[in-house]
């Protein structure tokens, strides 16, 4: 069963007849995706029929965005809110990149993000709440660690909004991006780790954290070191 869907319908011994119905549908709408999927699937996968299915949602654009839309929590769950705000930057910041990839990196979500994705245009609703439950929630408590850094002279962040969409972007891009296109992302916890590792450095060095210098990890697997970045032999970090 779709761990997704589980969450979703949170099944009772039995289940309602509601709740099979949108177990079914959310796991033919992430395996199939919308267009795909019809109400008279719905109703065989659920084991229903369609008039049951129809008694309980009117069309089937109202069926996909209810579940999207209980979905969409899904992505803010979690353990950022037990990140610690008092931790020093380098500690937070590995904590809320952990956070990231780990709903990244869950095939459920990515799943639920293909969806989305692929009926924003006629949903546009729906793609503004995944973004304001999930990322764009993420963005915001990042968001206000900085600001609070800024004020406390341990960071220099004169937007923190900007800041905050920046350290997203370096977490989340190098598999965000070949998980949309190719539907397949490196999810070794090295590779992941690798990850978190140069866009802290490569952040903090950006922001210059207590005027030192910060040596960026250059290995040969992480993303900077095809930058040229990183301290050199015999010269000291900036």
């Amino acid at each position: 069963m779709n761990v997704a869907a589980k969450k979703i319908v949170e099944l009772e011994d039995p289940p309602t007849k509601r709740e099979q119905i949108v177990e079914a549908a959310c796991r033919l709408f992430l395996e199939n995706g919308y267009e795909l999927t019809s109400m008279d699937a719905v109703a065989s996968e659920a084991n229903v029929s369609k008039r049951t299915v129809y008694s309980h949602f009117q069309s089937k654009e109202l069926l996909f965005t209810d579940i999207m839309e209980d979905m969409c929590h899904l992505f803010g769950e979690g353990a950022i809110d037990t990140i610690d705000f008092d931790a020093a930057p380098e500690d937070f910041l590995r904590a809320a990149g952990r956070f990231l990839l780990s709903k990244v990196m869950d095939t459920n979500l990515q799943a639920m993000m293909r969806a989305i994705i692929s009926q924003v245009g006629s949903f546009p609703a729906m793609g503004e709440k995944f973004w304001l439950t999930g990322p764009g929630s993420f963005q915001t408590v990042v968001a206000d660690y900085l600001r609070a850094q800024d004020a406390a002279g341990v960071l220099k962040v004169p937007d923190p909004k900007v800041s905050a969409s920046l350290f997203q972007g370096m977490v989340a891009g190098p598999h965000f991006l070949p998980m949309i296109f190719t539907g397949a992302a490196d999810r070794s916890p090295e590779t992941v780790e690798n990850t978190i590792e140069a866009a802290v450095a490569l952040f903090l060095a950006g922001h210059n954290v207590s005027s030192r210098s910060v040596d960026l990890p250059v290995t040969e697997k992480s993303p900077i070191s095809t930058l040229g970045l990183g301290k050199q032999e015999g010269k000291d970090a900036d």
